[in-house]
This record gives C-alpha cells, structure tokens and sequence, in this order.
C-alpha cells in the first residue's frame, strides 16, 4: 500500500531499521534513533541487472509529495538508460567546480607552472598576475573562457592602446594569448582569439614613447616649476628628470631605499626589470627635492601614497594627466622623460655605457654578457648626473 502521511507519522522506531515501502522502488527508513529517510532502490541501466540505492534526505525536511517527485524522475532516467546516482553525482561536480573554466581560474592554473620554471630571482611571476589583475580580471576574469569573444579582447587591448600604456598592452596579449594556449591544450576551448588580434591593433615601435628634445627641455622644467597641483605630483616629475628611473621604479619607492649619507638610492631587484639591484646616484638637486618630500610622506613607507590607501602607490596616471595639464599632450609621457634624458647626455659627451647603466639597460652584444662594472665611481655616474641636474636646475634647492 503506498505510503500515507498519518502512517508516516505515526511509525515508531523499534531496536531494528524499519522499512516501509511506497511502492516502485520508493522506502522510508526509520531508523532505531527516530530518524526517518527517503531511499530508492533500483536496477541499473548498464544491463548488469545489479541493484542500486540512493538518497532523497530525511523526513519531514524532504516531505513524501517532493519525495514522490524525485522517485518519479529518477525512474525517467532509468528509462532513459542513465544510472540517476551517477547522474546526480556528475551534477554535483559541475556544480562545485562552476568556476573551474572560468579565465581567473585558467590564468591561475597558467600561473602556477610559470612561476615554477622563472628564476626565484625574476620579477616576471608578480609582474604577470598584476597586468592580469589591473588590466584583465576587471573584465573578464569571472566570466567562462568559451563566452570571451575576439572583440571583447580586442576592446581591453584597444583601451590601453588609447591610453598610451603600449607596454602593458603588449604584455597582456602576450600573456592571455599563453593562457590560451593551456586552454586549448587541455580541451576547454577550441581555439585561441589572441593569436591574430594583431592585425586589428597599432604596431608599437618599442623606445617610441613620446618625449621632447633636449632643446625643448627649459620649457618643461618651467612648466614642472610652474605646476600649482599637488606638489607630490611636483616633486615626481622634478626627481623623474633628475635620476632617470622609471616611472614605476618611483612610484613604488620607498623611504628605506634612500641613503641620504651617501646619496645613493638602492632600487630592489624584484622592483627591477632586470631582476638585480639597481644603484641611483643622487644630486644635490634631488636630495633637496627628497628633503622636502619627507616632510610630508616621511611617516609613510612610500615616498608616493595613494590618496585612498596609503599603503599602496598613487596612481600610474597621476603623472601623465599633469603633464597633459601643462601642455604635452601627446609630445611628452613620463616614461618618455628617460629618451630626453639620454639624448642630452649623449650630446653631453658622456659615455654610452654611463649613460646605459644610469637607466638600468642590458649593454648590446658581448658587452652585456661579460660587462657587469656599474660605474658608481664618484667621477663617473655620480658626476654625471650632478652635472645634468646642474644644467637643468642650476639653484642648489630642487
């Protein structure tokens, strides 16, 4: 007789599981301890006529109409030759693997057998996730890899193509176009979008960044003199044109790196794009400037907080936006500050490896192999660049 909820009520335990059937294959369980459950027994399709049994949960959390239902569709499977336990085990891992073709999901995976086979000393493995967490993840980090199509990534190249991060853009590709790879290999998509994107974008002559001539440099120290914004943003583009780093080596500067005894500023290789420590010589001029940045971000670690969070750096635009305000838009970035830097030196007369050295630069050929002198002598870099930040900023006071 099927089964009733009076009945189903009423059952009490005994020193012994009782079973009580609702026909085809449907049984409540009640346990000794009063607990009462839903099985269902059945045959499995595989022709092996073996019995099988699976759970539908406990009563009344699960109640007989909805375990009535679940007996019904399971027994649809069965008819449809599928086994419902491993039907609905195959559910459940769909389930708790919902992400696992996700890109973040991917890009970790790639990652992870990257950051094995790059040297413990390069920077390439936090480099790699940073250009994915700032420039990809935003857009489509959660989304699964079949639903990217070729134009959503032609939109994230083509928005740091317009805002002149060519380097970044350059790195993205290179690195989602890596993680495709894996995608295809292990069978998550079919084919990589990436790989003929170049077409559709700028070719980018790497040193082209836009800078102005050495003749044209009293304008913009003038201009960086003149600037009534923030006076951090001064004091960046002041000691931009004053070492000669990068400007993402300043940016993330700090306080500790400085030794103002000895004028020198010690650049960490893993900040590096050379992997090794990179030693600064500082001029009167930028000591001057330093001085006057401690006393107002001195109490932090970095010599150029974020607004928001000083823990983490200002923005990467912060600079680029100053000096559209002044007037360079498109003829000047701050990146472009270290092609008028060595231009100028060059016409100064100073030697091509100083000059190398000073911006962190492989030497070309069998030099940069065998060659390994960083010129810190006091009548070589450091005079060099006393000399240059005399000629630019003739007062001793930055």
């Amino acid at each position: 007789m099927p089964l009733t909820i009076k009945k189903i009520q009423t059952a009490k335990p005994s020193d012994k599981t009782i079973t009580l059937s609702d026909g085809d294959g449907l049984q409540l369980i009640v346990a000794p301890n009063g607990r009462k459950g839903w099985r269902f027994r059945y045959t499995r399709p595989d022709g092996s006529k073996k019995r099988n049994m699976m759970s539908f949960g406990s009563y009344p959390t699960v109640t007989l109409a909805e375990a009535r239902e679940k007996a019904s569709e399971a027994r649809r499977l069965v008819s449809q030759g599928i086994d419902p336990a491993e039907h609905r085990r195959t559910e459940q891992e769909a389930l708790e693997n919902l992400d696992a073709d996700h890109f973040r999901t991917l890009a970790n995976e790639w990652h992870s057998g990257k950051a094995q086979q790059w040297k413990a000393t390069s920077n390439r493995a936090k480099l790699s996730w940073s250009v994915l967490e700032n420039h990809v993840f935003p857009y489509v980090g959660d989304r699964p890899i079949q639903s990217i199509t070729p134009m959503d990534w032609l939109g994230i190249l083509r928005r740091l193509e317009q805002q002149g991060k060519h380097e970044q853009k350059r790195r993205v590709h290179f690195f989602c176009r890596d993680i495709y790879r894996l995608a295809v290999v292990t069978g998550r998509v079919d084919s990589n979008p990436l790989a003929d994107l170049g077409v559709a974008l700028q070719r980018f002559k790497k040193g082209s960044m836009s800078h102005i001539g050495p003749e044209e440099l009293p304008e913009l120290v003038q201009a960086i003199e003149n600037y009534r914004g923030n006076v951090l943003v001064k004091y960046g583009l002041k000691l931009l044109l004053l070492t000669a780093v990068r400007p993402g080596e300043l940016r993330k500067a700090e306080w500790k790196e400085f030794d103002f005894d000895k004028a020198l500023w010690r650049i960490p290789a893993e900040r590096m794009k050379m992997g090794k420590e990179h030693k600064v010589p500082l001029p009167t001029q930028a000591l001057d400037v330093l001085r006057d940045l401690h006393r107002i971000t001195g109490h932090y670690n970095l010599l150029f907080p974020g607004r928001n969070d000083s823990t983490r750096p200002m923005s990467d635009m912060t600079w680029s936006m100053a000096l559209k305000r002044m007037g360079f838009d498109g003829r000047h970035v701050p990146h472009g500050t270290r092609h008028t830097i060595a231009t100028a030196l060059k016409e100064m007369g100073y030697p091509g490896e100083w000059i190398e050295m000073q911006l962190s630069h492989k030497l070309p050929g069998i030099q940069g192999i065998y060659t390994h002198a960083e010129h810190m002598a006091p009548e070589q870099r450091p005079a060099m660049m006393q000399a240059w930040a005399s000629y630019i900023f003739p007062s001793a006071k930055g």
